[in-house]
């Protein structure tokens, strides 16, 4: 699970670059609840509560968002330009973050008693706590995380 979270935070900087490339806002609300509303769906059969599972994404994107921010405002006050070697968002990332998803919810599932069990709570903390994304933003990965740490 944490490795999916990781992942999937690390991979806003790519969406950064090609949103940056693009011109593009950094929120999409419209994308972002079509996200949201696949991981519910997707959930489901793993019988993940639609609330929590909502929390989880929203905290994943909002997460996303502030990794992009970031990179806006230090892009910005350095001029930079183009990248040349920035993905492609659709054809590329996307599908990275389809299959991160996917693999986030299957532990989700696979790892829920533990997750709810509030006596584990320290221990859930601490294995999760480890995020590479951490040097990249620490506010970012502790919003990553927030759902799992509070979910009762």
């Amino acid at each position: 699970m944490r490795q999916a979270i990781d992942q999937r935070l690390l991979l806003a900087q790519d969406v950064a670059r090609a949103k940056w490339n693009a011109k593009a806002a950094i929120e999409d609300l419209p994308r972002e609840e079509q996200v949201i509303a696949a991981a519910v769906r997707q959930g489901g059969p793993l019988g993940l509560p639609e609330a929590w599972v909502r929390s989880v994404f929203r905290a994943q994107i909002e997460a996303s968002k502030t990794v992009q921010r970031a990179l806006y405002r230090r892009w910005e006050a350095e001029g930079i330009g183009r990248f040349d070697d920035a993905p492609d968002l659709a054809k590329t990332i996307r599908p990275q973050l389809d299959r991160l998803t996917t693999q986030l919810l299957r532990s989700m599932a696979d790892n829920r008693a533990l997750l709810h069990d509030g006596g584990r709570r320290d221990d859930v903390a601490i294995a999760m706590h480890a995020l590479q994304a951490r040097t990249l933003d620490p506010t970012a990965a502790d919003q990553a995380l927030a759902p799992f740490l509070s979910h009762p």
